[in-house]
């Protein structure tokens, strides 16, 4: 809402002004009104002499910030503060003064948005280990929590929320999975009531990763006849991890190629008949990121 102007004075203030209009000019806007969305206005101000913000009276509206406080000439005040999230106008009043004693009050107005929506908190911190914590709202209409990814999404299902929509005052649970890998992870939400952008919070949700991933296999080698036949390999480990052989290997079949925790690989060789040579080749199965574990597995078949 662009900034409505009630009355433009000009150089005196409410006291005597006339012994004083020869020395010093001192015009300002009086009344100023911003809808719920905007967070920064300016004030002009016209002087041919120093003048300085004596009083601020923002009571109920403390994030209100003025600057610059003093100048000399002409200039410009900038308003600074956040949107206005309640369901309540607010108003807040300065004092412009110079060393004559001329004053000029401005009144700020911020329209309130219509819906009044507060968080507990915007910052969750997890540990690795599987959590759940609550978001207390309280809203007096519909809300929504907003950016939650798909749940099928492999790298975001970490995260799940006891609801997303509601209407009133809810204790919403979010819960975080456990983390089997050794890089934070995070997700930032939104929580919005009334018209979008009249009233929304993020929400950054983040979760420590495991401080050290360890990875042991019970077998280095597994040795396999021309026959061909299966073998197994069990895995030790704390965190996600993943196996493959090289791409140009056919004769060598692995299942599964990645797991969590303890877990077992199964190896599937293929017959080699009529080889009069033994062949070879790798498994290897590795986990984290930050601090890489590595783990391989020759694997050797013989020839007839």
């Amino acid at each position: 809402m662009a900034a409505l102007v009630l009355s433009l004075s000009a150089c005196s203030s409410d006291e005597d002004a006339s012994s004083k209009a020869s020395d010093e000019l001192l015009s300002v806007e009086r009344v100023v009104a911003f809808g719920p969305t905007e967070t920064s206005w300016e004030v002009k101000i016209m002087a041919d002499c120093e003048w300085e913000v004596t009083a601020v009276d923002n009571i109920g509206w403390p994030e209100l910030s003025v600057s610059p406080r003093s100048g000399e000439g002409n200039g410009t005040l900038v308003l600074t503060t956040e949107q206005n999230h309640s369901s309540q106008d607010r108003t807040a009043e300065l004092t412009i003064s110079t060393k004559n004693g001329l004053k000029q009050n401005v009144t700020i107005h911020q329209t309130r948005s219509g819906a009044d929506l507060s968080i507990s908190q915007d910052m969750f911190e997890f540990s690795d280990a599987t959590g759940t914590q609550i978001l207390t709202i309280k809203c007096n209409t519909d809300w929504e929590i907003l950016g939650l990814s798909d749940p099928l999404d492999d790298d975001t299902n970490w995260l799940k929320l006891g609801q997303l929509s509601g209407n009133g005052d809810a204790q919403v649970p979010i819960t975080v999975e456990e983390c089997f890998n050794d890089t934070d992870r995070h997700d930032v939400l939104l929580i919005s009531a009334g018209n979008l952008g009249d009233n929304i919070f993020a929400i950054t949700i983040k979760q420590k990763s495991k401080e050290l991933i360890t990875l042991s296999l019970d077998a280095l080698e597994q040795t396999f006849t021309a026959s061909g036949g299966t073998k197994k390999v069990k895995v030790s480990s704390n965190g996600a991890w993943s196996a493959a052989i090289p791409t140009d290997i056919n004769w060598i079949h692995i299942t599964p190629t990645a797991g969590i925790g303890n877990g077992e690989i199964t190896i599937t060789c293929d017959p080699y008949p009529g080889a009069t040579l033994e062949r070879l080749t790798t498994l290897t199965v590795s986990a984290g990121s930050k601090n890489p574990q590595r783990s391989d597995v020759i694997i050797t078949q013989t020839a007839n």
